[in-house]
């Protein structure tokens, strides 16, 4: 199954985006708000450059299947940002950029990422709602539950899609997770350095 063969593949790159996502400081309630700002920062960042451009390419067939419309997130995140009286943040121009083939294959390994992420901030908010440097401000955190009550059969759905890849595509949908995560692992590292 592509599924596993993709959880097989970016362990690593998983582990380390954790890592810098903060995951530690979530669990342990020791989350900043100036931690949980760039953590927004970063999501926008990447959803504003990649989410329409992987919502456009994804064949009709796969983009229907998945109901691709509703999986928008950028939306979350910009109520997220304006909840907090943040600025919208801009992309800065860089040489690194995310180059995702045009292809079903590689728009399901890239949607992999997002769509794990989306999975696993369910446990994340409610994690964030016992953190003492965010509390108080009783945030909505849109972003970390924006599937709610459908999160589980959004998550099976794109499984089911995932897995019916043929086998001789998997070594692109591969590729272009790692590539995703590559490209979040810069995103955030970029923002860490500008907020130090």
């Amino acid at each position: 199954m592509l599924q596993t063969a993709l959880k097989e593949a970016t362990t690593s790159y998983h582990s380390k985006l954790e890592q810098l996502m903060y995951v530690d400081e979530i669990i342990n309630s020791t989350l900043t708000l100036q931690q949980y700002k760039q953590l927004l920062t970063t999501n926008y960042l990447v959803y504003a450059s990649c989410e329409n451009f992987l919502f456009n390419s994804l064949s009709s067939e796969l983009a229907g299947k998945l109901n691709i419309k509703k999986r928008n997130k950028i939306n979350a995140l910009i109520a997220d940002i304006d909840e907090l009286k943040m600025m919208i943040p801009e992309k800065k121009n860089t040489d690194h950029q995310l180059i995702i083939p045009e292809n079903d294959a590689a728009i399901l390994g890239a949607l992999y990422v997002l769509e794990g992420a989306t999975l696993g901030g369910n446990v994340i908010e409610k994690k964030l709602s016992n953190n003492i440097g965010i509390t108080y401000l009783n945030l909505n955190f849109h972003y970390y539950q924006v599937y709610g009550s459908s999160l589980i059969t959004y998550w099976k759905e794109f499984c089911e899609v995932l897995n019916q890849q043929p086998l001789e595509t998997h070594a692109i949908s591969i590729d272009a997770a790692k590539k995703m995560f590559e490209y979040i692992i810069y995103v955030q590292q970029e923002t860490r350095c500008a907020l130090l």
